[in-house]
């Protein structure tokens, strides 16, 4: 850190220094004056105080080459200083950084460094800084919740009633925004946007996790549910569960699924709100027979549903469900066709390649059928 405070210094007072150099030069043929002495001399001592790593002098050099005071105004200077300052704990150093940062001066403007340094002021203990950027955080103008100080901050928010706060916090434990992933504080906090508020985009994510919880195996033969006997016989007392399927060949093995009926509760919950993505999810689970039991007809009912809205992917599945004759479709190229120029329409990646691999299986007639009925879509979308 002295190191750099020292590098730091040269480069900000390089220039006022040779200034101070030059003008202390006497004029030929006049009497030497003193020009402002007592300034000069607190600068200088302010200067050697910054140099040395003292915070506070750091602080007011950063001020004095931002407001001109004692020296030609010098931003990139200012900007060097206070950063100097707030690194070595200086909370109101800290805060002005933000401000050089969210005004453009010294620097480009920028909002996210402008968060990054009102976290730093708040951390260090500036109640004005902690307030600002909870505000900014609740506004969605800063993603990262820096740490647990800032989680903790958030979550005094959603305490208090913020009913953005914990769909917030639920997203930085998701992504790991700030803080370390945590399927647990993701969970908790979900439920909470859910108890308070019937947040449907907490539904929905609640369930999606839900579904997504790992599995485990139980083998009932190596379970034994009275403690005397257990003791008796050596055996685990209550189930037994293992992360991977057991070998043996056991017909008893089970697959146990804990977040599987919740899941789709949640899902289903979501996707009766309207919830696109939801519907899509819980289709998609039912077609498919992974997630959830296999339902085919209810789960191409919600992909209906998602596709209803625009959901391009929900788009693509009905396609390949009309291409292949599943679920509550015959065979059907024509709606295959349809479907895939729908979803390539709204972007989806193949989309395209598989409506024209579909395109050469059509006869002339229901070419002509399939492009007529595209040909309409197109006119109600404007396109």
């Amino acid at each position: 850190m002295r190191i750099a405070a020292f590098v730091a210094a040269l480069i900000a007072i390089g220039l006022p220094l040779s200034v101070q150099a030059e003008t202390a030069k006497p004029a030929k043929g006049k009497a030497v004056k003193s020009a402002k002495p007592a300034a000069d001399s607190h600068l200088t001592l302010l200067m050697a105080a910054a140099a040395r790593g003292e915070a506070e002098a750091q602080h007011q050099l950063g001020l004095a080459y931002r407001d001109g005071h004692g020296v030609k105004t010098d931003h990139h200077a200012a900007l060097s200083w206070l950063v100097l300052s707030a690194v070595n704990g200086n909370a109101l150093a800290a805060l002005d950084v933000s401000a050089a940062y969210e005004r453009g001066q010294g620097v480009g403007r920028d909002t996210v460094a402008a968060g990054q340094w009102l976290y730093r002021a708040g951390v260090l203990g500036n109640a004005e800084a902690r307030t600002r950027w909870t505000e900014m955080v609740l506004a969605g103008k800063i993603a990262s919740l820096g740490g647990q100080d800032g989680a903790a901050w958030i979550a005094a928010a959603a305490a208090a009633g913020d009913a953005r706060a914990p769909m917030i916090l639920a997203e930085a434990f998701d992504k790991g925004l700030g803080v370390a992933p945590n399927d647990d504080a993701v969970e908790g906090w979900l439920r909470v946007a859910i108890a308070l508020y019937g947040d449907v985009e907490a539904q929905f994510r609640l369930g999606r996790l839900l579904l997504a919880r790992q599995g485990f195996w139980r083998m009932p033969t190596e379970e034994e549910w009275s403690l005397k006997d257990a003791e008796r016989k050596g055996l685990p007392f209550g189930a037994v569960l293992y992360a991977a399927k057991p070998a043996g060949g056991d017909e008893k093995i089970s697959l146990v699924r804990p977040g599987m009926v919740e899941g789709e509760r949640r899902l289903e919950a979501a996707a009766r709100a309207g919830h696109a993505e939801a519907q899509y999810h819980l289709g998609s689970a039912l077609v498919t027979g992974i997630d959830l039991p296999l339902n085919m007809a209810a789960g191409i009912v919600w992909l209906e549903a998602a596709a209803a809205q625009g959901h391009a992917e929900a788009t693509m599945a009905l396609g390949g469900h009309a291409a292949k004759g599943d679920g509550l479709f015959v065979k059907d190229p024509v709606r295959a066709f349809v479907l895939y120029d729908l979803a390539a329409s709204a972007g989806e990646e193949g989309a395209a390649a598989a409506r024209d691999a579909i395109a050469k299986t059509l006869n002339a007639r229901q070419s002509a059928r399939a492009r007529l009925i595209v040909q309409g879509f197109r006119e109600i979308q404007g396109l």
